[in-house]
This record gives structure tokens, sequence and C-alpha cells, in this order.
């Protein structure tokens, strides 16, 4: 072979071996296309999604917010239902009670006044007095239920008497008469 022959062999390798880079290169510049393309799309997708994410968040505070304001409405005007129940209930027991408390208690009141006077007129009658020193010994009670050793009852005239009566022993016993 000669040397021009293989300068044009050489030539031809090299220009081959051009050629492929060229494809070569072609080929990586696709792939890099391909690949930008795609991060790109996948970037936008991400920022899509996150837009996406954001306002599905946003959105479902709101609904969050929107829904305890309506709770606490809600419960502020139930309590607040209770509290005029509660407040006319008392009321009206409060009106009915004291009317009813008022009537019953002025002619209540004006029989035990009446009552009281006439009471202490008495107590300041001998009899009166003579009473009050009965229960102060603590013998108005027996008298009055006539018990006691030595005395009786008897059915006399239509009447219940009490009377002292001797004992086994001829004794007489009563009570202290003031």
């Amino acid at each position: 072979m000669s040397d021009e022959q293989e300068l044009d062999d050489g030539l031809a390798a090299f220009d081959q071996l051009g050629r492929e880079m060229a494809e070569t290169n072609r080929l990586l510049r696709a792939v890099r296309s391909d690949q930008a393309a795609r991060n790109q799309q996948e970037h936008t997708l991400s920022d899509e999604m996150k837009t996406a994410l954001k306002q599905a968040t946003g959105a479902s505070q709101k609904a969050l917010q929107a829904a305890q304001t309506e709770m606490r409405s809600s419960l502020l005007w139930t309590g607040l239902t209770a509290f005029l129940l509660v407040l006319v209930a008392f009321g009206g027991g409060y009106f009915f009670g004291h009317r009813a408390g008022w009537d019953t208690g002025h002619a209540d009141g004006y029989q035990k006044a009446r009552n009281q006077e006439a009471a202490a007129s008495w107590a300041n009658t001998p009899a009166g007095q003579r009473a009050y020193g009965l229960d102060q010994l603590g013998s108005l009670d027996m008298l009055a239920l006539c018990k006691g050793e030595g005395w009786t009852m008897e059915r006399q005239k239509g009447r219940t008497v009490c009377f002292p009566k001797l004992d086994a022993k001829g004794n007489l016993s009563g009570w202290y008469i003031p």
C-alpha cells in the first residue's frame, strides 16, 4: 500500500470517526434535551402539585375554621338560651312564689300578731302568771295530761275531770302551784 492510499484510508477512517462522533454528539444533545425537557416537566409538575397542595391545605383550613366558628356560635347560642330559660324560670318562680307568700304572709302575720296580742294580754292576768309559774316548775304538762302519782281522771256530767286522791298510805300528792 502506498502512502497515498494509507493517507486516504486514514482520512476515510478519520472522516468515519468524525461522522460517528458527530452522530454521538447529536444523540447526546437529543438525550440531554429530552432529559432537560423531562426535568422541566417534573419541575413544572412539582410546582403544580405544590400549588394544588397549598390550595387544598388552605381550603381545608378555611373549612375547619368555619366549622369551629359555627360550633362556637352554636354553643354560645345554646348557652345563652339555657341561661335565659333558667333566668325566666327563677324569675317566674320568684314572682309567683313572692305573690303567694305576700298574700299568705299578710294573713298569717296579722293572725299571729293578733294571737300574740291576746296571749300577751292573758299572760299579764293572775291566771296567766300562775300558768307561767306551773310551766317553770315543769308541772303544767303533767296537770294538762292529769298525770302524776295520786291524781285521777273521771267523767262527770259529760266532762273529764282531773282531781287528787289519796294514795294507799293516805298521802295526797299533786303539783306545786306558784
